[in-house]
């Protein structure tokens, strides 16, 4: 049995639905900021589990400098994801906000009478 593979929704995640159903899109966005916060999460685990071990490795001077700079340069572009997933999950919480604002607006708007108050 496989792990589910939350970097797909990810990448899958429609922009917007074609009916407008903002109940089901809100739904969505709620799940995506929640899995790009967790990968992120994992993420920046991993990054300094890397930058620990690369450290211990140059302080016992176990690592050569061209494996250094690769390590380094994988943690640069790992660190440029992290702070891809921490856009997602921002942009999805204030999408998240607009359409809950969009929803209570929707709900509180009075609607006119069909009689004539004169």
């Amino acid at each position: 049995m496989s792990a589910p593979n939350f970097w797909q929704e990810l990448f899958t995640f429609p922009a917007r639905s074609a009916a407008d159903n903002l109940p089901e899109q809100a739904s969505r966005l709620e799940w995506l900021a929640c899995i790009a916060e967790c990968q992120g999460e994992r993420l920046s685990a991993g990054i300094t589990a890397i930058s620990e071990l690369l450290e211990s490795a140059a302080n016992s001077n176990r690592v050569d400098d061209g494996a250094a700079v690769d390590v380094c340069l994988m943690l640069l572009a790992l660190s440029g994801l992290s702070a891809q997933l921490a856009a997602v999950s921002c942009n999805a919480n204030n999408e998240l906000a607009n359409i809950r604002a969009a929803m209570n607006h929707s709900t509180a708007t009075p609607h006119q009478s069909p009689v004539s108050q004169d």
